[in-house]
């Protein structure tokens, strides 16, 4: 089934890939005459509302194991920030915002969705600007970001050699950027793709590739095992354990975090408390309602006075920790319990669909119109269904609570 699937999902990425490129084709030739205005206005709507196809990695080939290379040292504080204020309309999102990463931290952002998580990556990134306060990057940092848009980092009209070739630091010889390109599975016209083509899982490999031609030593990741093959994850966690330089992250991968992070920072409230530890201790210590010794956070501390007013405040924190974690554990589960069922009923639907594709490709089937007709509505009506499906699970995988 799974080879049937992959075979079938091919076929679509071709038929839609050829459709992108004629669609692009017309764009290209006529943008630039009035009378084609708004033929090239409904082409460019089109291209824009194609939805991405992802095809399931042949399991016989993913990404080999790979490391990234040594980069510079840098200094002990690698990014600080000072008094950070960031707004976004009428939504402000940090105020006078004190945050500070130091060598070696391999972190991650957990928190509710719009706690500021992205905005903080991208803060740390360079790649918004701020409102007011200051970002301090610390002595030889060179810095590697991961969007989680993808093509935040890339440019579309670029192929894929020629998108490697952007971050040569230097020389570096075509032979060895194919060699890189290569272990991310870019091999012969492969390179020579344009970047706006290319699926979501080879935008991220391309990404991870140009990280190897420029290594950094302070990586920030948005979602990067998003359209990663398990193979894929597998090598990419590897590869951060072994890395000798500094991180921070986003990601709803739960094996992934448990793998990598050995630092939490819990983004909330616009303010974050610093967990020094791996993603267990921090559930552990979220549980227990335990506050960790060293935090960055605006708002006052616990009162160390040992008078009966600061233990009653104290209880009452840990309280609403308790609380809140005991929330959190139900509501995920709930949340894991939609999506399963609705992951069984996709698979369900999916067995269908090559079914019916199989069924139509017999000969006895094919003359039967009626049959084929219906078969052909079924299908169609299959995969709108799966695609509905699909943004139901993205939006239910978005509510989960790290």
């Amino acid at each position: 089934i799974k080879e049937e699937k992959r075979t079938y999902l091919t076929r679509q990425f071709k038929e839609q890939d050829k459709k992108r490129i004629q669609l692009q084709k017309f764009v290209d030739r006529f943008h630039a005459q009035p009378n084609k205005a708004a033929s090239v206005r409904a082409k460019r709507r089109v291209l824009e509302n194609m939805e991405e196809i992802d095809i399931p990695q042949d399991p016989r080939v993913s990404i080999r194991d790979f490391h990234f290379p040594a980069a510079r040292s840098s200094g002990y504080r690698v990014m600080a920030l000072d008094k950070i204020c960031k707004s976004y309309g009428d939504i402000q999102v940090y105020k006078d915002f004190d945050f500070e990463v130091t060598q070696g931290e391999k972190a991650v952002l957990a928190g509710e969705n719009g706690a500021g998580k992205s905005t903080l990556l991208k803060i740390l990134a360079g790649a918004v600007d701020i409102d007011g306060g200051r970002r301090v990057a610390g002595h030889n940092v060179d810095i590697g970001y991961f969007s989680q848009t993808r093509m935040d980092v890339l440019h579309p009209e670029n192929t894929v050699l020629k998108e490697a070739y952007s971050v040569v630091d230097g020389f570096m010889s075509e032979e060895a950027i194919r060699t890189i390109l290569g272990a991310f599975l870019f091999t012969g016209d492969d390179a020579d793709k344009k970047v706006k083509v290319l699926s979501g899982g080879e935008k991220s490999r391309l990404i991870l590739a140009k990280l190897l031609i420029n290594p950094p030593n302070f990586l920030l990741l948005d979602e990067p095992t998003t359209h990663l093959d398990v193979d894929a994850v597998d090598a990419l966690v590897k590869a951060l354990t072994d890395y000798a330089g500094t991180l921070v992250f986003i990601s709803h991968d739960i094996y992934f975090v448990r793998s990598v992070a050995n630092t939490v920072f819990e983004v909330k409230d616009g303010g974050v408390r610093k967990f020094s530890g791996g993603f267990d201790y921090y559930l552990e210590k979220r549980g227990q309602g335990e506050l960790p010794s060293d935090e960055h956070k605006r708002k006052a501390e616990i009162p160390r006075e040992k008078s009966d007013e600061a233990r009653e405040k104290a209880k009452i924190i840990q309280e609403k920790l308790k609380s809140e974690e005991k929330k959190r554990k139900a509501h995920n589960a709930s949340l894991r319990e939609h999506i399963n069922k609705l992951q069984k009923e996709k698979e369900q639907l999916q067995l269908e669909s090559y079914a019916k594709v199989r069924a139509l490709s017999s000969p006895h089937i094919y003359r039967e119109e009626g049959i084929a007709q219906e078969y052909g509505r079924r299908l169609k009506e299959i995969e709108r269904i799966i695609s509905e499906t699909d943004n139901e699970i993205k939006n239910l995988e978005g509510r989960i609570i790290l």
